[in-house]
């Protein structure tokens, strides 16, 4: 890692995010006591932990592989925890079944782990986790054993779990929709680096650099080439494939869509070809005698019903851009080699130069 600096609000629910080999695991390591940093300091509420062992720590660990042991029971399992804390026999038969009851085991507590369903594993691994009442929930990939379906589900329960309890929460995963879904804040690592921090919506809308707007869901990166400022409207002439548009440029600021409407465009230099991210929900078809602002043409190179969007690849401005379209709005889908006209809103485009 390097020279991570972080700051983690008392019941967030925070999550490290990048691809695999970013350090978003060792990063959890630290802060679990299973590895140590190089330099700097691990803070709880203030106070160093360095020096703590791990079991000292006070934090809750789910593994992406649960670590259940499989000679005890659901019971026995989530109250391993506090039996090695020796805590009172009542004190720990009242903390599992209450834990059991909330995540909904309870019926389920004399089955051995080969006995449950991969999502009913997943709850005893968090039950474990939970019923030591940690100051700090560390979950390392949890859902990457589920099925797609099953992911869903579960990282909706952690979620409303972690709300519950307002515990403080460090989730890694490499899952972007995943992120999105549980998190408060979300940061962005790339190959050890610390690339941005803000809330899903600040970092989707106004990713910082490219490879946090091209990792963060799909995204066209266009080259354009300022040609005019018009201060008075906010608006830039830009070049692009041939063909002149008007934008209103925004910096990334991690801000969220609305946030970044309500800054004022930024001039760029003119001449100096910049990088801008559009969305491919952010590009829309023009229907006929439809007024539409920054209008260009382009064929279609190939067409994907998923469901509730057909994406689009579209061979236009020089590049292939991703356009999605709701499948309600297409009426006839277009076909491969079709001609199709496309705009986008001054407005839409965000510079991603970094």
């Amino acid at each position: 890692m390097d020279k991570v600096s972080l700051t983690i609000g008392d019941g967030e629910f925070f999550t490290l995010l990048g691809p695999s080999g970013c350090g978003k695991t060792t990063l959890l390591r630290m802060i679990a006591g299973f590895s140590d940093p190089d330099s700097g300091d691990i803070l709880f509420g203030g106070k160093s932990v360095l020096s703590l062992p791990a079991h000292r720590r006070n934090t809750g660990m789910v593994f992406q592989n649960y670590a259940l042991f499989p000679h005890m029971t659901v019971f026995d399992n989530v109250a391993y925890g506090m039996e090695a804390r020796k805590l009172p026999r009542d004190t720990i038969n009242k903390r599992v079944m209450e834990i059991l009851d909330s995540v909904q085991l309870l019926d389920l507590r004399g089955r051995y782990p080969r006995q449950l369903s991969g999502g009913q594993q997943q709850r005893v691994a968090l039950a474990r986790a939970l019923v030591i009442r940690p100051d700090v929930l560390l979950m390392d990939e949890p859902l990457s054993n589920l099925d797609a379906k099953l992911r869903v589900t579960m990282r909706e329960e952690i979620r409303h779990i972690q709300q519950h309890l307002g515990i403080t929460t460090i989730y890694v995963t490499h899952d972007q929709e995943e992120a999105m879904a549980v998190s408060d804040r979300v940061a962005i690592f790339y190959n050890g680096s610390l690339q941005q921090v803000a809330d899903p919506q600040g970092i989707y809308f106004s990713p910082a650099n490219r490879f946090t707007a091209e990792f963060m869901g799909s995204c066209n990166i266009l080259e354009m080439t300022p040609l005019s400022w018009n201060g008075e409207q906010g608006l830039a002439r830009m070049l692009c494939g041939g063909v002149e548009f008007e934008v209103a440029m925004h910096n990334s600021h991690g801000v969220s869509h609305a946030e970044m409407h309500d800054q004022a465009p930024v001039q760029p230099r003119l001449h100096e070809r910049v990088s801008v991210m559009l969305r491919p929900d952010w590009i829309h078809e023009v229907l006929p005698d439809t007024p539409a602002q920054n209008v260009f043409t382009g064929h279609v190179h190939e067409v994907m019903f998923l469901g509730t969007v057909v994406v689009y690849q579209v061979a236009a401005l020089g590049t292939l851009l991703r356009v999605d379209v709701p499948a309600l709005d297409c009426g006839n889908f277009k076909k491969v080699g079709e001609a199709i006209t496309l705009c986008f809103s001054p407005t839409s485009p965000v510079k991603v130069n970094a």
